[in-house]
């Protein structure tokens, strides 16, 4: 059972929290004035070296660039300053411009996705806990990277997001919330960010085949931001695809997934046209592990409203119940010899040859008849017919609740036999197997033994086997 709906390493942007994060420990430079000629940084901190401009052209640059609202007319002319001038005092300001730019870019235009994660790494090497930087990292580097990321991509995004979720405290300090955001916004921003970074990190375990850690970084991504409907279905992607779990371990999550991105709608949900597929497949997969599709609706309404499974959540295994009835049935056949026997009878009678060997080996034989030392089989009642003068006793002799022997009696029994037949009690009996059918299974004995019951015709007698 295989699935494949979304790209894999494609991962779900936030411009909520890009939005949010964008104002975060970043503040440019003043717009500088060129008073009496010189090209001042405008007002530094106290403490803080002047930064001057190269000439007035870098400063006219740098204006313009300020007031550009157009990200593609921004990016050429952030790209003019580089050129012009590659050695600038203002070359984290410039990097700073660039990935803004970048990340309006990087969304619609793909091309763009390296370049900015070259500009942050830039940034990062002179402001490592940059959060802006490693976040754009956690974002785009698993969406550039994809099934197949190189050596140094997956340390790069590993570094930048593990940098997110230890900075996201400070980041995140309601003292650095801008005024024009509510709390309830700034407190989804750090979840959301702390989402993409948990993600990020399980990519990279991913890409590494280090399952076990991709499962905690999934499970804490949708801790942190439950809306995250791509992300519960690459968790139960990645669980179904691993080989070292057993299914009964892993199935039940993987089901809570797929069902989670099939059914939650939302900021965050996966494309409809996916969303069909994936609950289509969903359907497919939990009848087939589970043997119908009993619980199902159940299933899908927690999954509506809970991004991860409750603790001890599980579903019943088809093929480990079936594995644990085989075991019971050899248990059954190794200790009881009559069941052995009436097993075997069974088997061959709703085979391919059941008549040509009911014919040959069955009719009118008396069975068990001592084969193996075993002189009688054991039932339990199911009907007495009719209940006062019985000429048929109907057993289960496999289930307890099953028909499949059936007692004809040429003469109703007499009143004593009944206190020894009674419905839910076991009875031993044997005798000259007088029909059958396959389906359902029935083998009729035509004036059995009944040992303690006195009956009232004789028993027949048969051939032995």
């Amino acid at each position: 059972m295989k699935s494949s709906f979304l790209r894999p390493g494609k991962t779900a942007i936030m411009t909520g929290a890009i939005a949010i994060i964008a104002s975060l420990g970043f503040t440019p430079p003043a717009r500088a004035q060129a008073p009496n000629g010189q090209q001042s940084a405008g007002q530094q901190p106290s403490g803080t070296p002047q930064k001057n401009y190269k000439d007035r052209g870098e400063y006219d640059l740098y204006s313009k660039i300020t007031q550009t609202q157009d990200p593609k007319a921004r990016l050429d002319l952030l790209n003019q300053w580089q050129d012009k001038y590659p050695q600038t005092e203002f070359s984290q300001e410039r990097n700073e411009y660039f990935i803004a730019t970048l990340a309006q870019l990087a969304p619609t235009d793909p091309s763009m996705r390296q370049k900015l994660l070259d500009k942050c790494n830039d940034v990062l090497k002179t402001d490592p806990k940059n959060f802006r930087a490693n976040y754009l990292v956690a974002v785009w580097g698993p969406a550039v990277g994809g099934a197949n990321p190189s050596p140094d991509l997956q340390t790069q995004v590993q570094t930048a997001a593990q940098a997110v979720v230890d900075n996201a405290p400070t980041a995140f300090d309601p003292s650095k919330k801008p005024s024009t955001v509510s709390d309830a916004d700034f407190t989804k921003a750090k979840n959301q960010a702390l989402g993409v970074a948990h993600n990020a990190l399980a990519w990279v375990a991913v890409s590494k085949k280090d399952t076990k850690t991709a499962e905690a970084e999934y499970k804490a991504s949708l801790q942190a931001n439950p809306e995250q409907g791509n992300v519960s279905y690459q968790y139960g992607k990645m669980l179904q695809e691993d080989k070292s779990v057993p299914d009964d371990q892993k199935y039940p999550t993987v089901l809570f997934e797929y069902a989670r991105a099939g059914e939650y709608t939302g900021p965050g949900q996966v494309p409809a046209t996916a969303q069909a597929q994936i609950m289509d497949y969903f359907k497919k997969v939990y009848a087939q592990y589970h043997g119908g599709t009993d619980g199902e609706d159940q299933l899908l309404a927690q999954a509506k409203t809970s991004a991860l499974p409750p603790d001890g959540f599980t579903i019943g295994s088809a093929a480990k119940a079936a594995n644990q009835q085989a075991d019971a049935m050899n248990q059954r056949i190794a200790s009881d010899p009559a069941f052995k026997i009436w097993y075997a009878v069974k088997q061959s009678l709703t085979g391919d040859q059941g008549q040509q060997f009911f014919d040959s080996n069955v009719k009118d034989a008396e069975i068990p008849g001592g084969a193996e030392g075993v002189k009688n089989f054991t039932g339990t009642v199911i009907s007495i017919d009719p209940p006062d003068r019985p000429t048929k006793v109907v057993l289960g002799v496999e289930d307890p609740a099953k028909p499949d022997a059936t007692l004809e009696f040429s003469q109703p029994l007499p009143a004593s036999a009944l206190d020894k037949i009674k419905v839910g009690q076991k009875l031993d009996f044997g005798g000259v197997a007088d029909s059958y059918t396959k389906d359902p299974y029935m083998l009729t004995f035509k004036d059995p033994t009944v040992p303690g019951v006195q009956t009232t015709a004789p028993a027949k007698k048969g051939r032995h086997r």
